[in-house]
């Protein structure tokens, strides 16, 4: 549970919790956090002749490493690209059962003076915006424009997923990049500190750095959200506004009409005989609403607006798995004549033009002759090698979004008792059809394998990498484990009242010892369905299972991370905040697919005290001046269900516990570097 201002207030008057000194309570707590003040110290890093940094050399620390104290009416001037460690001017002593976040203020990271962690800058995060609705942003290019937007994300009190404003736009330093890759294929580039998603053993939600998430089962989405607002039709002229080579006809006119230099006198006079005007020269704002459009030199015309329909999906869908275009043709080749005459039959209530011709090797060719439905395909869904799930489809209804999946599979697929797999070259595709899934509500993964293919008749062999997306409705391998929530069961077994034996019984168990095995966590996860089992008896014996319906249903499922490797991309990396009027949300979908990530935060954890290190880098092109006693971070707080057994301190051998001012790295007392960390734990 994230501490509101209420409970922090709480904690502080109780003593358990300390900030001192906290000279501002009013200004300095916040909804769900407390503003920290930046202190007098910092510790500057100096270009050294040191070849390399050694984690296991202490006194190589003095050599690259000067302390400055700033006066009280004086500014630290940090210039651009320079990395300093600061530190707050308060002394936060957290107790066993809490845990801290430490997060950068939004003013700050606005002057370009940040402490996170993120992705690389091509990225892709799925986001609402305003002018387009969903669909596919590179981080960088949203975070460098600031484009007012909504992140997908998980409420981590209910796990209901929907839409949430980004509050701030983060630039972060140069970091390498790692790859994590998920067992169902889906895949995210990180630095090697950002944090995913999964839950502890009471359920609640927890973060886990990537390179420490292999074998975790991590959130991803169950089902996206649905549209604000359904796209029910195609306004062409607004489709292909400012294009010389469609021209738009109006009965009544088309009001004003701009015609350009390049028009002779002899075309303007042709298309004023016709009420008509390249798209190039007309407003479509002013465009009447019954117009009809044509491809210049073409009296074959569809009118303004075509209606996204369900058939329309599954035509444009079997386009992207077994179409193709030239400048004025659509061309679709399959063996199967009926799904051929459903092609036919559809462009036919448009008057268009059609032939087909049936090859020596059974494959039959139909040919859309158009150069505007050619022009309109490639459009919408590309070309080529290239053909991908329209970006506008993401705002089109269930029922065109499940036909158009269909005509994919009926185009390029195989179809099974238990699940259907698409198969395609493109891995863009094998992408958007996993996010494709999750909007319907379906389970999904993807693999790829080298293929080799032979084309007889021109007796051509070609290599490349096949793609494979296995979709299913009901539990096949992927998405239906869930991490063991021990200690919330073990919990509800208590409060219905139940011994061991009893609920093995009432479950379905021969002997107590599979209740055991799970309160216990001798399995690092359990299925969906068996954790059904427990809910419904527990439920019914009347304990407050609405934790684990929210496990269940509320909008998320777990996948295991297969591999986090590090990759040879050192580059700057980006980060968006999602915390709408100071609600924890602090989480966005992004990466192959569709991964659950954090606004990455540094941690304190329990026990500990002292005075906090701060990383303060300037990526901004101009110096900013840093006052001491200016609110510098925020430290938001989670409760944990139990105390923590061995909190930090000397018990522990904890390194920078009762620490003064900014410490730098003590990483030589780790045992893999030769310290004796353990040895003092021990």
């Amino acid at each position: 549970m994230i501490l509101s201002d209420a409970d922090i207030l709480k904690r502080l008057e109780d003593g358990d919790l300390a900030i001192d000194p906290l000279d501002d309570p009013e200004l300095q707590i916040q909804p769900a956090s407390v503003d920290l003040r930046l202190g007098r110290e910092f510790l500057e890093f100096q270009r050294t002749n040191i070849s390399c940094i050694h984690p296991d050399a202490e006194h190589e620390v003095d050599e690259y490493v000067t302390e400055t104290v700033v006066d009280d009416d004086d500014d630290f001037i940090l210039h651009p690209g320079d990395f300093v460690l600061g530190t707050t001017y308060e002394r936060v002593e957290i107790p066993a059962d809490l845990i801290a976040h430490v997060e950068g203020r939004s003013s700050l990271g606005r002057l370009a003076v940040v402490v996170h962690a993120s992705l690389p800058a091509d990225e892709e995060v799925f986001l609402w915006t305003p002018e387009d609705g969903y669909g596919f942003y590179e981080i960088g290019d949203i975070v460098k424009n600031e484009r007012p937007a909504h992140a997908v994300a998980f409420d981590p009190k209910t796990l209901r997923v929907s839409t949430h404003p980004v509050t701030n736009y983060i630039t972060n330093p140069t970091k390498r990049i790692y790859r994590v890759t998920l067992e169902s294929g889906r895949q995210v580039h990180v630095t090697k500190d950002h944090n995913l998603f999964t839950i502890d053993e009471w359920g609640g939600v927890t973060r886990i750095p990537s390179e420490d998430a292999e074998g975790t089962h991590v959130m991803v989405p169950d089902q996206l959200p649905g549209p604000r607002g359904t796209e029910t039709e195609l306004d062409l002229v607004t489709l292909f506004e400012g294009d010389d080579e469609i021209v738009a006809y109006a009965a009544d006119g088309l009001g004003t009409v701009r015609w350009t230099d390049d028009i002779g006198r002899t075309t303007r006079r042709h298309y004023e005989s016709r009420n008509a005007a390249p798209l190039s020269c007309v407003s479509s704002v002013k465009t009447p609403d019954d117009a009809e459009v044509a491809f210049k030199q073409s009296d074959a015309r569809l009118p303004r607006h075509l209606d996204i329909t369900p058939e329309f999906g599954w035509v444009l869908g079997f386009y992207i798995a077994e179409g193709s275009v030239r400048r004025k043709q659509v061309q679709i080749a399959n063996t199967d004549s009926e799904l051929l005459d459903r092609v036919e039959s559809w462009f036919e209530q448009y008057g268009t033009s059609i032939y087909r011709r049936e090859r020596n090797d059974g494959v039959e060719r139909l040919t859309v002759c158009s150069a505007l439905w050619a022009k309109l395909f490639r459009r919408l869904a590309g070309e080529g090698a290239e053909k991908n799930v329209p970006e506008r489809a993401w705002n089109w209804s269930d029922d065109v979004l499940e036909a158009l999946l269909e005509g994919m599979l009926d185009g390029d697929g195989c179809r099974r008792e238990t699940r259907d797999t698409l198969y395609t070259a493109n891995e863009a595709l094998a992408d958007r059809t996993l996010y494709l899934a999750s909007r319907l509500g379906l389970l999904s993964s993807t693999y790829s394998r080298e293929r080799e293919n032979y084309i007889e008749p021109s007796d051509v062999h070609n290599s490349g990498t096949e793609w494979a997306i296995d979709l299913a409705s009901d539990a096949h391998k992927r998405g239906q484990y869930v991490p063991v929530p021990s200690e919330l069961l073990r919990s509800l077994r208590e409060e219905a009242e139940l011994r061991m034996i009893d609920a093995a019984e009432k479950i379905g168990y021969s002997s107590k010892s599979s209740i055991s095995n799970v309160e216990n966590e001798e399995y690092g996860s359990v299925k969906r369905s068996t954790l059904r089992r427990f809910c419904d008896v527990y439920a019914d014996e009347g304990a407050d299972t609405e934790r684990l319906e929210q496990l269940l249903e509320g909008g998320v499922r777990f996948e295991k991370v297969a591999a986090v490797e590090e990759t040879d991309r050192v580059e700057p990396t980006y980060d968006l905040e999602v915390q709408p009027n100071g609600r924890t949300i602090e989480n966005f979908l992004g990466g192959r697919g569709g991964v659950f990530l954090s606004n990455t935060a540094g941690l304190c954890d329990p026990g500990y005290r002292g005075q906090i290190t701060l990383e303060l880098s300037n990526l901004g092109t101009a110096p900013v001046a840093l006052t001491p006693g200016m609110r510098i971070s925020q430290l938001t707080f989670t409760e944990l269900k139990t105390e923590a057994e061995r909190p930090y301190g000397s018990e522990r051998g904890s390194k920078y516990q009762d620490q003064h001012g900014p410490q730098a790295s003590r990483i030589q007392s780790d045992d893999e570097f030769g310290g004796d960390q353990l040895e003092r734990e021990d």
